[in-house]
């Protein structure tokens, strides 16, 4: 079952949330780490609500076993490219036991469903280069890759 996340759901999507970020520690540790406190995560997800971020919860036997964060984006027109309204898919997160069973095709189809009820005219998310599985599965909703972006460590002259 499919619900929008309150308040109470914010400590299980916090201890998500840490495991999602641990898989990217893992590959990425210049970049992320797992040294913050649970508490911190909670704000996290605290304080993007409160910024109008909207959060999806699968759950199973009342108990949480996905997620997904998103947000609609305004982007008015510039010089170059038309207003568009879109939605921002900030993260996505299936408890590995849970995985391969559609809960996140569900999510994602929710997900579509309410922004585009919003007004919303597409979606964009981001993918880190190690992720193939998140790559994989943002393909297999439909997405295409739009643009890359590239990105060097600069080495301190001293």
């Amino acid at each position: 079952m499919i619900d929008t996340a309150s308040d109470r759901d914010i400590p299980a999507l916090a201890e998500m949330l840490f495991a999602l970020n641990a898989h990217h520690a893992t590959d990425l540790p210049g970049r992320f780490h797992t040294e913050g406190p649970q508490g911190d995560l909670q704000g996290f997800f605290a304080d993007k609500m409160a910024e109008g971020a909207r959060a999806l919860v699968y759950r199973t036997e009342g108990v949480a076993r996905a997620y997904l964060l998103w947000q609609v984006i305004d982007q008015p027109a510039t010089a170059l490219e038309h207003a568009r309204k879109l939605a921002l898919l900030d993260h996505i997160y299936v408890a590995p036991i849970w995985r391969h069973r559609g809960l996140a095709r569900r999510l994602i189809a929710r997900f579509e469903a309410e922004s585009a009820a919003l007004g919303c005219t597409s979606w964009v998310t981001r993918v880190h280069a190690f992720n193939e599985a998140s790559a994989g599965m943002m393909q297999e909703a439909g997405a295409s890759l739009a643009v890359q972006v590239f990105e060097k460590p600069i080495q301190d002259p001293s």
